[in-house]
């Protein structure tokens, strides 16, 4: 194989893994439904286990970068390392370009999910705590929105049927990074839940008006 066919193949097998993992407007990458739209499990347990799709990311990643370094006859090290680095910085910089110049409404927003985190306590059977949500608005206008939080295994049981956040408004002024404290109050006779506690690692649902995206 020549080196200008192997180098067509690495920048087609780069460019599938970006592609694949691309995550906006909605926070499930494009690879993971491609699998569920042909039937191919993401995880070998349920929402747990071994990830198929980021195992068969990686591959045809160092596939790409691989097959990049022995197509080239100069600076081969550098493009392999530059092909592992780009589908991880690129995407996200690419994203907020398009939300700084663009996007409008929900879709300017960004839900920065490591400064964000929630707690509790129980008294009986009722449930009181505060979320602390942070987010960053792209966009030069206001972004009003409501938020809901999407029950995972790892959360507390009286997630698993109720609305955390209810109806309530917050919003985001242009171009600012914005925590928002929200307090809940719910019900919750499930022995399960534990009488104080602590979760991060939130995933959202946001709406304003028509609008909807999963951060």
């Amino acid at each position: 194989m020549n080196r200008r066919r192997q180098l067509a193949i690495a920048l087609m097998l780069i460019t599938s893994t970006i592609i694949l993992n691309w995550s906006y407007p909605d926070i499930t990458p494009l690879g993971e439904r491609f699998f569920q739209w042909i039937g191919l499990p993401v995880w070998s347990q349920s929402t747990s286990g071994l990830n198929y799709f980021g195992i068969t990311s990686m591959l045809l990643l160092f596939a790409g970068a691989f097959t990049l370094r022995t197509s080239l006859q100069r600076h081969a090290r550098k493009a392999a390392l530059l092909a592992l680095i780009l589908p991880f910085w690129l995407p996200p910089q690419l994203v907020t370009a398009y939300q700084s110049v663009w996007a409008k409404g929900i879709y300017a927003l960004e839900f920065v999910k490591n400064e964000s985190s929630c707690n509790y306590k129980k008294v009986e059977d009722q449930v009181t705590g505060t979320c602390s949500l942070t987010f960053i608005n792209h966009s030069g206008q206001d972004i009003r929105f409501t938020a809901s939080i999407h029950a995972q295994q790892q959360y507390p049981a009286f997630l698993e049927s109720l609305d955390i956040l209810g109806d309530q408004t917050l919003t985001v002024p242009p171009k600012q990074k914005k925590t928002i404290d929200v307090d809940f109050a719910k019900i919750s006779a499930d022995d399960r839940t534990s009488a104080n506690g602590w979760f991060s690692g939130l995933n959202l649902t946001v709406k304003s008006g028509e609008q909807e995206r999963n951060l």
